[in-house]
């Protein structure tokens, strides 16, 4: 434990070094190599940083990670897979029920990825990437577009096997606690098949023939409040439905809310 600590100060150290000599596009790293950060703002492109150690990993890949919509990352996750490395992901529940993440998650479950999400109150807000026990990875950095272009963040590459064992602990203490953290599944849908379509018989010379109805939609005028915060549904007539007004999805039935990863509120 002692050597971690000492490892974290490291970091910190060569960080405060760096100052304004950063070089644009260049990553940062201490003379040993063992400790390596990109700062979005500076132009060092912690995404590729992060991509890289992703390519890296042989054998075992494991992701903890916030936010997960950048379709680079995604992509290497993926590839990982597809080589054959072990890969385990854990996400926080609120960001896997937004769309963008939604579809991520969808690409990686439809490659084997096998993938929880936390169950208890808390967020899951780490940042963190385990490959083969020797490399890890730290900083604010999500793998998201805005957090490696608009964002201040870092990410940090930490090539200590005593660190990256560490880090693989915590994922296991994680992945392993089924009071915490329940295994959810996702798939692209595969389509089902195409009927052929038939003629429909000529109508008489004499009959004009009447347009084909409109596809009714699911509902005009969806009416269900879900907070995207809470990820709490209100139906009319309840306690607090005319004062969700802010950060609101809609939905038509209270079915819709529960698939999107909604709760009933209680009054």
């Amino acid at each position: 434990m002692r050597k971690i600590f000492t490892w974290i100060l490291m970091a910190l150290l060569a960080l405060s070094l760096v100052g304004t000599a950063i070089a644009a596009a260049v990553t940062s790293k201490t003379a040993s190599n063992k400790i390596e950060w990109a700062f979005t703002k500076a132009d060092q492109k912690p995404e590729n940083l992060l991509i890289s150690v992703i390519n890296g990993a042989q054998t075992q890949l494991d992701v903890a990670i916030y936010s997960l919509t950048h379709p680079d990352i995604v992509a290497a996750i993926k590839e990982a897979k597809k080589r054959g490395v072990n890969v385990r992901l854990i996400t926080d529940k609120q960001q896997a029920g937004g769309q963008s993440q939604t579809e991520a998650l969808k690409i990686l479950g439809s490659a084997g990825v096998p993938t929880k999400i936390n169950s208890h109150s808390g967020l899951m807000h780490l940042k963190m990437v385990v490959a083969d026990k020797k490399i890890a990875t730290t900083g604010s950095f999500n793998f998201s577009k805005a957090a490696s272009t608009t964002n201040d963040e870092i990410l940090m590459v930490l090539r200590d096997e005593t660190v990256a064992k560490s880090f693989a602990a915590e994922f296991e203490r994680m992945w392993n606690d089924t009071k915490g953290f329940q295994t959810v599944e996702y798939r692209i849908a595969q389509p089902g098949p195409v009927k052929p379509a038939t003629a429909a018989p000529a109508a008489p010379a004499n009959q004009v023939q009447k347009p084909a109805p409109a596809a009714s939609k699911a509902c005009d005028k969806p009416i269900i409040k879900g907070n995207k915060n809470s990820k709490i549904y209100h139906v009319p007539g309840g306690q607090s439905y005319d004062k969700t007004t802010a950060n609101v999805e809609l939905f038509c039935t209270e079915a819709e809310a529960q698939a999107a990863g909604y709760r009933k509120a209680q009054k």
